[in-house]
This record gives structure tokens, C-alpha cells and sequence, in this order.
């Protein structure tokens, strides 16, 4: 979190507050984020400067100015930007100063794991970012992830997630792109016929799509949009968080486990529609 569904709700919340408006001043406090260019660089590169455009790569965030240079922020866990007042604004690291309404634009982050780092121009940041990032998750085509995928013994699920792979995928839209296409998790990615490979390329931007309308997803106090709101994916997405409830497909209850590849995050998929070859089904009680 916050995967690529919570950053373009963050981008197209800047952009009305942002585009067309001349940074005026830029506080810079956490230095510690800081991972390209120095915080003179970056206050003499922006101050005084028009946002050009605000844009979005994965889960990375793009402020381009108008005399070119391009300031990149991964929020990573637990990063946002705010509009208004943040909860807690002793966690605020980064904070434009704007011309027009609403004057201050915070980006917090929890936990500091987050990146800032400032390119000359925006060829310069997307060549950088390539080198670490695949394709859009909205723009990849079916030929370009089955290349990448016949060639992988990982399970699918974990493959997904590998930003090299993909851009943009976490492990909340992980299970529920394979839930849609009725891929168990666990699916060696090599072994997948293209009819299955294709079935997971056409849920990949109807899912995001759902959540970017939903605003991206709140399940803890770890995300939150511009104006300090929940997302509200999980009141109609199908698996994440519904360990235990009925499928929504064939009512089985949905299972919610753990898989190699992710220790630590929760794995949700019906045992039901989405079956491993060779392996007995796995209902949960």
C-alpha cells in the first residue's frame, strides 16, 4: 500500500489543487527521503516555478515544472499527499507552498520509507524509473506480460506483484485480477496456457479501474485520499478482506491463507472457482 489505484487517486487529486499554480515555497522536512538531488537542488529548481503536469508511472508520482525539472515521489506503505489539514501533521516530510487554494499540499509518510527524488527533465525521470519498473499496469499489452510470464517458475500471484514484471500491481488487486480471471494464486506462471494468460490481462485495468472509481482502498488508517476520505474498494471488491465470507461466484467460503513468495501478506481466493491443477481442493471449515 498504496498500490497503483490509491496513487492515481492522489494524482488526480493534485491536479486540480496543482497544474497551473507556481510553487512558492517548498519545506523540506525529512532529508532522510531524500534519494536524488539535494535540498538546495530541489528548493532552487521548483520555487518560483508553474506545475506543468502531474504524472503517474506504477506507483510513483511525477511533478514536472515548467522549466523542466521533474520532482519523483514514491509514497511506497505508508506515503500521501493531503489537501487539507493531515491527521497527524508532525508525520508531514515534504510541504508545497502553492499560489492558489488551497496554498499548502502536505506529503506524509508514517513510517519514512518513502522516496523523493528530483530529474533534470521528464525523459530523464521516465529512463530512470524504467530501469526498475516495467510497463504500466494500465498500458501493458497481453504479448509483453506473456513474454514475461511463460518464463517464470514463481507462482502467478507473487509474479504479478514484481514491479519488473508489471507496474503498479500489490497484493490487494493481486487477488482480485486472479479471482476475475478464476486463477489460483498459487498457478506456476509458466505453466498457464495463453487462453489463461489472456483471461488475466483482461481483468487487470477493468479491476483497477473499479478501484480508481472507488478511490482506492482504506483498511487501515494507512491510506486515506487528498481530502483525508477512505477509499471504498472494500465495499465492493469480491475477495481481499473476506476470509471466511461466501464466494461471490458459488457461495464456498472464501479462503484466507498464506502463499511462498508473500510471507506476511494474506493471500484470499476461493477454493472453489479457482482450482490448482494436481492438488485437492483446500475448503476452509
Amino acid at each position: 500500500m498504496p498500490e497503483l489505484p490509491e496513487v492515481e487517486t492522489m494524482v488526480r487529486g493534485l491536479r486540480p489543487a496543482m497544474l497551473g499554480s507556481t510553487i512558492l515555497q517548498i519545506e523540506l522536512l525529512d532529508h532522510f527521503m531524500l534519494h536524488g538531488g539535494s535540498p538546495d537542488q530541489i528548493i532552487q529548481s521548483l520555487t518560483n516555478h508553474k506545475v506543468l503536469a502531474i504524472h503517474r508511472r506504477g506507483k510513483w508520482v511525477l511533478i514536472e515544472v515548467e522549466t523542466g525539472p521533474v520532482l519523483v515521489i514514491e509514497p511506497r506503505m505508508t506515503g500521501g499527499f493531503w489537501l487539507v489539514t493531515p491527521d497527524r501533521p508532525n508525520q508531514a516530510r515534504l510541504i508545497f507552498h502553492v499560489s492558489v487554494a488551497p496554498y499548502k499540499i502536505w506529503f506524509c509518510d508514517t513510517r519514512r520509507l518513502g522516496r523523493i527524488r528530483l530529474y533534470a527533465n521528464l525523459t530523464e525521470a521516465q529512463t530512470s524509473i524504467s530501469k526498475s519498473q516495467a510497463e504500466d499496469a494500465l498500458a501493458i499489452t497481453c504479448d509483453a506480460l506473456t513474454e514475461r510470464l511463460i518464463k517464470t517458475s514463481r507462482p502467478i500471484k507473487p509474479t504479478l506483484m514484481d514491479q519488473k514484471i508489471v507496474s503498479g500491481i500489490g497484493n490487494i488487486y493481486a487477488d482480485e485480477i486472479l479471482f476475475a480471471a478464476r486463477i489460483h494464486p498459487e498457478r506456476i506462471s509458466s505453466s498457464l496456457k495463453l487462453t489463461e494468460i489472456r483471461q488475466i490481462h483482461s481483468q487487470i485495468s477493468p479491476i483497477l479501474e473499479r478501484a480508481i472509481e472507488a478511490e482506492g482502498t482504506s483498511f487501515d488508517a494507512g491510506y486515506r485520499t487528498v481530502l483525508g476520505l477512505e477509499g471504498g474498494f472494500l465495499a465492493v471488491n469480491a475477495m481481499y478482506g473476506h476470509g471466511g465470507e461466501p464466494c461471490p461466484a458459488c457461495q464456498t467460503p472464501i479462503l484466507k491463507t498464506q502463499i511462498t513468495g508473500l510471507a506476511n501478506r494474506p493471500t484470499h481466493y476461493c477454493p472453489k472457482c479457482q482450482t490448482l491443477p494436481g492438488k485437492k481442493k483446500r475448503i476452509q471449515s
